[in-house]
């Protein structure tokens, strides 16, 4: 166990800064408001969530990237390759049009799937065992503000192509000047001994927390990506404007800054399994509540604030379970649950943007509903099935 003499408190901090940074121009930008004006341009529901599918697809293509590259040159110049691709990819996305917006699209996603794997399991390989769960909530919380600044510059500003591209080109560069002033504490020799080698235990079973954390990923995948891939033809169809899609954009990041570390708490102290049943529950009410809420009324962007946080604390339970498991596969158990989030991820806003076009708008939230409300009556299943054998006195 690492003891706080030793455990290294000033990169842990420099790394969620580098997380923060980047999750705003990456995700914030490139995720949440390049949608929205993707619809200004005319952009349908299939045709939208073929796009927010390149853009996850991407990522997918960082993730599987990024082990050999953080082997051969370490986490650090992984994520400065990451943060350089999606720059590139801000810079042509406006000399583009349909079909070619998904190529930026998957350029963007593939910086964030490198510095995904590098950044992250770097970090958590740092953390001490029994701050797992508060250090993953405080991470997630410091990721969220993606999702609070960036549809807030797209409110006061407009949501501008130029003014998104700079904007997103902007903060991902900033995300790097952490990683160069601390150069010499980040060299690839001591990166290697950092973040463990992908290879490392290839025949070692995917443990029970480890396995759970992965269907966790693929719900909270299916939601991230169908929410804010397609959200914003859910609030054309409600007679939203550019600018009340944005509030309510940062109205969800809002509630996932103010769950995350919450839930991390919670996780601590009640076990994985009892947070999803937890989360899983409140997040199919809250998408329920919006869905019913009239457009524009106080009851909505309440429900906003509650759907935002509910939905980010699935992603947050599911990175929960990488950074509480064996800390000897860690960088594996990382890979197994970014894939299972990203592939779903890709395949969600695919699914939902055709449903959308055949039953109208309204269906996006009932899609989502069913997903996180299956995920926690599975939850209570194994919950259920773990008391059962305790309980019972001829139990074998």
């Amino acid at each position: 166990m690492t003891s706080r003499q030793t455990t290294p408190w000033r990169a842990i901090a420099a790394l969620n800064v580098v997380s923060m940074l980047s999750q705003i121009g990456q995700f914030g930008m490139g995720f949440i408001v390049l949608p929205v004006w993707l619809v200004h341009q005319g952009i349908d529901a299939p045709r939208a969530g073929l796009f927010s599918a390149a853009q996850w697809a991407g990522i997918l293509a960082g993730l599987l990237a990024a082990p050999p590259l953080v082997e051969r040159f370490g986490p650090r110049s992984t994520v400065l390759a990451g943060l350089a691709s999606s720059i590139v990819a801000f810079a042509t996305m406006g000399m583009l049009g349909w079909p070619l917006w998904m190529a930026p699209g998957a350029l963007i996603g593939f910086g964030i799937g490198l510095r995904w794997i590098a950044n992250e399991t770097w970090l958590y390989s740092l953390v001490p065992a029994e701050s797992s769960g508060r250090v993953v909530g405080f991470h997630e919380t410091l990721i969220a503000t993606a999702g609070v600044i960036a549809p807030a510059f797209a409110a006061w500003c407009g949501v501008d192509g130029r003014m998104t591209f700079i904007a997103g080109a902007a903060f991902t560069f900033a995300a790097a000047i952490p990683l160069c002033l601390t150069g010499s504490a980040w060299s690839p020799a001591s990166a290697q001994k950092a973040v463990p080698r992908l290879a490392d235990k290839p025949s070692a079973r995917i443990g029970t927390l480890v396995s759970f954390g992965m269907l966790v990923g693929v719900v909270a995948g299916l939601s991230d990506g169908t929410l804010y891939g397609l959200f914003p033809l859910f609030a054309a169809g409600r007679g939203l404007g550019n600018t009340q899609t944005a509030t309510l954009l940062m109205l969800f990041g809002v509630g996932a800054m103010a769950f995350q570390y919450p839930v991390g708490w919670l996780a601590d102290r009640a076990g994985l399994t009892a947070s999803v049943i937890a989360f899983g529950a409140a997040d199919t009410l809250a998408i329920i509540a919006f869905g019913f809420a009239a457009p524009s009324s106080v009851s909505q962007l309440i429900c906003a604030i509650l759907l935002g946080g509910m939905s980010t604390a699935l992603l947050t339970l599911s990175m929960y379970a990488v950074a509480a498991g064996d800390t000897a596969t860690l960088a594996r158990s990382m890979r197994l649950v970014s894939l299972a989030f990203t592939a779903s991820s890709i395949a969600g806003p695919l699914v939902a943007g055709v449903v959308m076009q055949a039953l109208g708008s309204d269906s996006l939230m009932w899609q989502l509903a069913i997903t996180s409300g299956a995920l926690a009556v599975y939850a209570l299943g194994i919950w259920q099935g773990r008391r059962q054998p305790a309980q019972s006195p001829s139990a074998g």
